[in-house]
C-alpha cells in the first residue's frame, strides 16, 4: 500500500528581521569589523611608511600589501558562501548577518597577527 503526498513544500524563513535585538547585534558587530578593518589598514599604511622611509623610498609597497589585501578578499569570499548556504538561507537577513558578525571582526585580526607573526 503506497500513500501518495502531495507536492513538497519548502519552508519559508522565519521572520526574525523585526526583532530589535538582530539588528543591534548585526550593526554592532558589522560595525566592529568595519572599524577593525579600518584599523588594520592605517597600520598597514603608517607600517609600509615608516620602511619605505627608512629604505630611501626605494621599496615597492605591494609585496608588503599583498598578503593583507588577500587575507582580506579570502575573508570575504568564504563570509558571502556562509551567508549563501543551505542551513543559513533558512533564517531571516538580519538573524545571518548577527551570526555571521563575529566572524567578519576576526578576518582582520587575524591579518594583523599573522602581519606581526612573520615580521620577525
Amino acid at each position: 500500500m503506497s500513500i501518495t503526498q502531495g507536492p513538497v513544500r519548502v519552508a519559508k524563513p522565519r521572520e526574525l528581521a523585526d526583532w530589535p535585538v538582530f539588528v543591534t547585534l548585526a550593526r554592532l558587530f558589522w560595525g566592529c569589523a568595519a572599524l577593525l578593518t579600518a584599523d588594520m589598514a592605517a597600520l598597514i599604511f603608517f607600517a609600509h611608511v615608516l620602511a619605505s622611509a627608512d629604505s630611501g623610498g626605494r621599496r615597492s609597497p605591494w609585496p608588503f600589501l599583498w598578503t593583507p589585501a588577500l587575507q582580506i578578499a579570502v575573508g570575504a569570499v568564504v563570509l558571502l558562501g556562509l551567508y549563501f548556504a543551505p542551513g543559513f538561507r533558512r533564517l531571516s537577513r538580519m538573524a545571518r548577518l548577527a551570526l555571521l558578525g563575529p566572524l567578519a571582526c576576526a578576518v582582520p585580526v587575524f591579518a594583523v597577527l599573522w602581519a606581526y607573526a612573520t615580521a620577525a
